[in-house]
């Protein structure tokens, strides 16, 4: 089976102003431009939170941020606070092992991390934050990322076994018990619980591409469906005002409410984003959808805290742009645009 591209951690700025967005809505957006990381507010300041970052990750709260740092030897797990801007170094892997998958905890006491080492394992990790308040669990054996559950008690994650196939796994924190919820024929490839914990959205294997002689970078192309816990049942999520090309959804985010979800829809494509791409907004009946997007190549949505909004980034034309659109009015505005030099946004989230 190819495996898809990373589509989630594409890249990671110094911008210019060019159009204040509303404050309505609060919050900062976590923003990777190559190696930075950015808080950015919604009416286009910003602060450099690292020059020397991959990936990121706020707490709930918006009280402190995760990051690794890489070097041609290591990888250092590290958590800022964002109200007094000190920095505590969790843990540092050695050569050949690396994080895959970093994630708070809902009430931001602990933090957890998936850690590989090339070859031969992979292993996910429960580390109470700060750290002074007990040693780091190992949760066993993992597979393709996590997410946590609103109360914190379980973590879900795709599976993938050639034995007895694919599907949603959850972990029971407490006990270790681990339960196959739901099964599925083709394999998964990100699971997320909704805020409220009565659903989790997952991506699943359309098709694989068209078999070939030659070498074949194309991944697989990528559907996002909808699995009820309480009910045990999933529907396929799809956007009926989309271009009939675009058929891989590349990422997603959940509103705070629970009831709507941002999507990037595209291409199938060998690198990220790809050749086309827009964001719409669906309720999760699917009966209200809008596109947030006007341009070819937008992806990466995050709602804000309120859920009245969707800020995305647009990378139809250079540099690239960090937009917001209103849910109420659709209405799009600028919050920032990069600079030539550091001609790219990678939004990680919004607290």
């Amino acid at each position: 089976m190819c495996q898809p591209v990373t589509r989630s951690l594409a890249g990671l700025g110094a911008a210019l102003v060019m159009l204040a967005a509303p404050q309505k809505g609060g919050g900062g957006l976590l923003v990777g431009v190559y190696s930075k990381l950015f808080l950015i507010q919604p009416d286009g300041t910003q602060d450099l939170l690292a020059d020397r970052a991959n990936g990121g990750v706020l707490s709930t709260d918006g009280r402190h941020v995760a990051f690794t740092i890489v070097t041609l030897t290591t990888q250092s797990l590290v958590v800022l606070s964002l109200e007094d801007r000190t920095r505590r170094e969790l843990l540092t892997l050695p050569q050949g092992s690396y994080f895959h998958h970093v994630g708070w905890a809902p009430d931001g006491k602990a933090l957890a991390y998936e850690v590989i080492v090339r070859g031969k394992s992979d292993e996910l990790v429960l580390a109470p934050f700060p750290p002074e308040r007990g040693p780091p669990r190992s949760l066993g054996p993992w597979y393709q990322g996590f997410s946590i559950s609103p109360d914190g008690s379980q973590i879900v994650h795709a599976v993938y076994d050639r034995a007895t196939g694919a599907g949603l796994e959850v972990l029971d924190v407490a006990t270790g018990k681990r339960t196959l919820v739901h099964k599925t024929e083709k394999a998964l490839w990100d699971a997320r619980f909704s805020p409220d914990g009565r659903f989790i959205a997952y991506t699943i294997t359309l098709h694989e591409p068209s078999p070939s002689d030659e070498p074949d970078c194309t991944p697989p192309t990528l559907g996002l469906r909808v699995y009820s816990v309480a009910m045990h049942t999933d529907i396929p999520v799809t956007m009926l005002g989309a271009p009939p090309d675009w058929e891989d959804v590349k990422n997603f985010a959940w509103s705070p409410d629970s009831k709507r979800l941002a999507v990037t829809l595209g291409t199938t494509d060998c690198d990220y984003p790809g050749n086309a791409s827009g964001i719409f907004v669906t309720t999760l009946d699917l009966k209200a959808q809008v596109r947030a997007s006007t341009s070819p190549l937008s992806f990466e949505p995050a709602f804000s805290p309120d859920g009245a909004a969707v800020a995305f980034v647009d990378f139809s034309e250079s540099p690239a742009k960090l937009l917001r659109y209103e849910l109420a009015t659709a209405q799009l505005t600028l919050i920032r645009r990069a600079t030539e030099r550091d001609n790219y946004y990678h939004l990680f989230g919004w607290r």
